[in-house]
């Protein structure tokens, strides 16, 4: 199939690939009220939010922290309201989500959306939703590709998407927008193929020579690190470095197991992975992966699981002894107070939460709860609760409420 004019020109417009497609979609939507509304229904109902059909949209609109998002959507009273990332393959900047939802949430703005291939969907969805969570951000609401982050709505559409609804609502009430958005299809869909992408002038700076050379030395000085800790005894003797097309690999024996260190562009690019150029691998002593290894290896994700069921499980029994806490200090009538503390307390002293404390509080399991918790199921585990600062018996926290 023949390449779109946008397309075959690609290559001498000056600008990335995403300033390409972000501009090309902002003259479209831009050009007829009918596919602005279409576009701002679509935004709608991918974020579940109730926008504005009239919002329009400008290109890299620079904020006061040197954010610019790709594209900027304000409604009638000029309030920005909507920010749009673009992507094809290109990774994410330091501002990429966190800086955008900041600018947001200090201008009360509502959401932030990520267009990307439907290909890279999953693996940029996963990785923008991991930054907000690695900056303490709370996600509430996820599903598919949308989620609240600390009250913005966020989520990743496909380029696929926008187009096919841009091309519906064009082929009934903007019928002379139909060829521009066929070159920006064509465009898309260049970008979305294995097609090469030519090079820019920039590409040939020794400034990106010496930024390739980064992920090998990052696997050299990572190599040289672990020879020298000699408390986990890793050898590199015998081995050599593996350079070929897709990467670097280095190997070295760590004890009992052959550990191969990897820096791999073509796992790199899959859509379908993570979005790393680093990788890793364990073998046995003889470079196989056993059973016996996969059972290991396979035994550590399960204690990590079991881990975060105990801290998922200290945290709602500390939460209900906090309710009980609260209880006794509540001014409420006295009978009151005293049948829910009983309601409570019943709840908590089932055998299954005494065995889950027990174990909470053994010496090996300490080190997943925080001081505060620990010290909360210990007084309780005692048949304590803990007043303003002081244990306090259960029975005369009780036996206070019932004489009142």
């Amino acid at each position: 199939m023949a390449e779109s004019l946008l397309a075959h020109l690609y290559s001498r417009i000056k600008g990335s690939q995403e300033d390409v497609a972000t501009v090309s979609l902002q003259y479209i939507i831009s050009s007829s009220d009918s596919l602005n509304e279409a576009f701002n229904r679509l935004l709608s109902d991918v974020l579940n939010l109730n926008l504005d059909n009239d919002i329009t949209y400008s290109c890299q609109s620079v904020g006061e922290n040197s954010e610019r998002p790709d594209m900027s959507g304000v409604d009638q009273s000029g309030k920005e309201v909507v920010l749009c990332e673009m992507k094809f393959y290109a990774g994410l900047t330091s501002n990429q989500p966190n800086g955008y939802l900041e600018r947001l949430i200090r201008e009360n703005g509502k959401a932030l959306v990520f267009v990307c291939p439907e290909q890279r969907r999953v693996s940029l969805w996963n990785k923008i939703t991991d930054l907000c969570r690695e900056a303490d951000r709370e996600l509430t609401g996820e599903n598919g590709f949308r989620v609240e982050v600390d009250g913005v709505a966020m989520a990743v559409i496909s380029w696929a998407e926008i187009i096919e609804v841009l091309r519906r609502t064009a082929s009934s009430v903007a019928v002379e927008a139909l060829p521009d958005i066929a070159q920006l299809a064509g465009f898309c869909d260049m970008m979305d193929s294995t097609a090469f992408i030519p090079f820019a002038s920039e590409d040939m700076g020794p400034d990106i020579a010496r930024r390739e050379e980064r992920y090998y030395q990052v696997l050299d000085r990572l190599f040289d690190t672990l020879v020298a800790n000699k408390s986990i005894k890793a050898s590199g003797k015998g081995l050599k470095s593996s350079p070929n097309r897709n990467g670097y690999i280095k190997y070295l024996k760590i004890n009992e197991y052959a550990v191969a260190l990897i820096y791999d562009r073509s796992a790199w690019m899959d859509p379908r992975s993570a979005e790393t150029p680093f990788w890793f691998y364990f073998n046995d002593n003889e470079w196989k992966q056993t059973e016996e290894l996969k059972k290991k290896l396979k035994a550590k994700e399960e204690v990590e699981e079991i881990y975060k069921s105990v801290q998922y499980a200290a945290l709602y029994i500390a939460t209900r002894i906090r309710e009980l806490q609260n209880t006794v200090i509540t001014d409420a009538d006295s009978s009151e107070k005293a049948i829910a503390m009983e309601s409570q307390l019943k709840e908590l002293s089932t055998d299954d939460v005494s065995k889950m404390i027990a174990f909470m509080l053994e010496d090996k399991n300490r080190d997943i709860l925080d001081e505060a918790t620990v010290q909360l199921l210990e007084a309780f585990r005692a048949k304590e609760l803990i007043i303003e600062g002081k244990r306090v018996p259960i029975q005369e926290c009780i036996g206070k409420a019932d004489a009142k």
